[in-house]
C-alpha cells in the first residue's frame, strides 16, 4: 500500500514539474513571439516616417537623377513596409486596404521612374498623397501604441490587435485609407471593369433555390447521384454568393461550389486514392476535353498543361467567335487523374463573366524587320490579353526562337495587332 501511495505521490510532483516548466516555456513563447511583432511594428513605423519624408522630397526636384533617387526611396520605402506588416496580426480589413495602397504607390513611383507616367502627373498627384500621409501617421502611432507598450497580458494584447469591433483602432484606420485610395489613385474605367469581373458583380442571371443547385450538382456529376451531400450558402460578406456542396461517397470526398445567380460552377475538388497505372497523355488529354464538353465549356481551348505524380492540370482559354482568338482572361482549369482519367479538380471562375473585346484593327507587320536576323517564328496565332490597364487588347502570339549561342531558347511574345505594342514577353526556355 505504501508502495502504491509513493508511486502516486511520484507522479503527481512529476506532473505538477512538467506543468510549470511547460506553462513557463509558453509563456517565453508568447513573450518572444510579442517581441517579434512589437520589433516589427516599430520597424514600420520608422519606415513609414521615411516614406512620407521621401514622398515629400519627391516634390523638390527637376534635375532627373535627383528626381529618380527619391523615387527608388519611394518604390524602396512602399516595399520595406508592406514586408513589415505582412506578419502582423492586425485587423484583416486594415492590412488588406493598406497593402494596396502602398502597392499602388510604390507602382506609380516605380512608373515614373521607367518614363511610363510623367513627371507632372506624379507631382501633381503627389501633393495629396503626402498631406495624407501626414495625418495616416498620427492615427498609427495612436492605434499601434499597445504594441510597442508590450503590454503583459497577451491574450488580452492579441484580441486587441485582431479585434473586429468598430472600435479598433485598426479598424479606424482602414476607413481611412480606403478613403485616401479613392481620393489618391482613384480607379480607371479599366480597372473598374476589371475588379467588377473579379468579383462576379455583372452576372445578372437569375438567382436559383438549394434545391435547383442540387439538381445541377447531379446533373454535372451524375456519378456522385447516391453520394452523401451536405450543402451550405456562403457567408455573409463574401466577394460573391454561392452554395457549398460538400459530398462524402466510399472513398472521395470533396465539394462544389456553385453561384447563386445562375448556378455556374465555380470550382470542384475531389479527394480519393490515387492508383499506380498511368494513362497516356494523349489519351488523358482527350478525356479531359471531352468531360469540359460535357459540363458546357465548348468553346475553349488548351493552352498550357503540366504534370505532378498523380495528375496533369490542364489550362484552357475560351475563343472568341469573331476573330477565333483566345481569350486568356476567360481561363479553365482542370486537374485530371492519371490513372482513370476521371476529372479531380476544376476551377471556372474566370470563365463565369466573359471578358467585353472591342472591335480592333490587325495591321500586318513584316516579323523579318520586327527582329532581328537571330530571332525565327516558329509559330504564329491570335490571343486576347490585358495590357498595363487592364484593357484587353488583340495581339499576335509569337513563339520565337533565338539561335545566337550553343543553347537555343524560345520566347513566347505577344504584339498588339493595332498599335506593334509588346504586351508580353516571356521566356519558355
Amino acid at each position: 500500500m505504501k508502495k502504491i501511495i509513493f508511486l502516486l505521490s511520484y507522479a503527481v510532483v512529476a506532473c505538477l514539474i512538467f506543468s510549470v516548466a511547460s506553462n513557463r516555456e509558453n509563456q517565453e513563447l508568447k513573450y518572444l513571439l510579442q517581441g517579434q511583432y512589437t520589433g516589427k511594428m516599430a520597424d514600420a513605423s520608422t519606415q513609414l516616417n521615411e516614406l512620407q519624408k521621401a514622398v515629400q522630397q519627391s516634390l523638390l526636384f527637376n534635375d532627373p537623377t535627383a528626381f529618380h533617387d527619391s523615387l527608388q526611396d519611394v518604390w524602396r520605402l512602399s516595399s520595406d513596409i508592406r514586408y513589415s506588416i505582412a506578419d502582423l496580426p492586425l485587423e484583416r480589413e486594415f492590412t488588406t486596404e493598406w497593402m494596396n495602397y502602398l502597392g499602388r504607390l510604390g507602382n506609380s513611383a516605380k512608373m515614373t521612374m521607367t518614363s511610363q507616367e510623367s513627371a507632372d502627373k506624379w507631382h501633381d498627384n503627389v501633393n495629396q498623397v503626402a498631406n495624407n500621409l501626414s495625418n495616416f501617421s498620427s492615427d498609427w502611432q495612436i492605434a499601434t501604441a499597445h504594441f510597442l507598450q508590450a503590454d503583459d497580458n497577451y491574450k488580452q494584447w492579441l484580441e486587441e490587435q485582431t479585434s473586429n469591433a468598430e472600435t479598433s483602432g485598426f479598424k479606424n484606420l482602414s476607413k481611412s485609407v480606403k478613403t485616401y485610395a479613392e481620393s489618391d489613385f482613384p480607379l480607371t474605367a479599366s480597372e473598374a471593369d476589371h475588379e467588377k469581373k473579379k468579383e462576379l458583380k455583372e452576372i445578372n442571371d437569375k438567382q436559383i433555390t438549394k434545391e435547383e443547385a442540387i439538381a445541377r450538382f447531379y446533373e454535372m456529376f451524375p456519378e456522385l447521384e447516391d453520394a452523401t451531400l451536405s450543402v451550405n450558402q456562403s457567408k455573409k460578406g463574401a466577394p460573391y454568393a454561392f452554395y457549398h456542396i460538400a459530398f462524402h461517397k466510399g472513398e472521395r470526398t470533396g465539394y462544389a461550389d456553385i453561384t447563386l445567380k445562375g448556378g455556374h460552377l465555380l470550382s470542384y475538388l475531389v479527394e480519393r486514392p490515387f492508383e499506380e497505372k498511368t494513362l497516356s497523355a494523349e489519351k488523358l488529354k482527350k478525356l479531359a476535353d471531352q468531360r469540359l464538353k460535357e459540363l458546357g465549356y465548348k468553346d475553349v481551348k488548351e493552352t498550357d498543361a503540366r504534370e505532378n505524380h498523380n495528375v496533369w492540370h490542364i489550362t484552357y482559354a475560351r475563343v472568341d467567335e469573331k476573330t477565333n482568338a483566345k481569350v486568356y482572361a476567360d481561363g479553365v482549369q482542370v486537374k485530371i487523374a492519371k490513372d482513370t482519367g476521371e476529372v479531380v479538380g476544376l476551377n471556372g471562375v474566370e470563365y463565369i463573366q466573359k471578358e467585353k473585346l472591342e472591335p480592333q484593327l490587325m495591321k500586318k507587320i513584316d516579323w523579318e524587320k520586327f527582329f532581328t536576323n537571330k530571332a525565327k517564328v516558329v509559330n504564329e496565332d491570335l490571343a486576347y490579353v490585358e495590357n498595363k490597364d487592364f484593357v484587353e487588347r488583340l495581339c499576335y502570339e509569337l513563339t520565337v526562337r533565338i539561335d545566337s549561342s550553343k543553347i537555343p531558347h524560345t520566347y513566347k511574345i505577344l504584339v498588339d495587332t493595332q498599335t506593334g505594342e509588346v504586351i508580353k514577353n516571356e521566356k519558355l526556355s
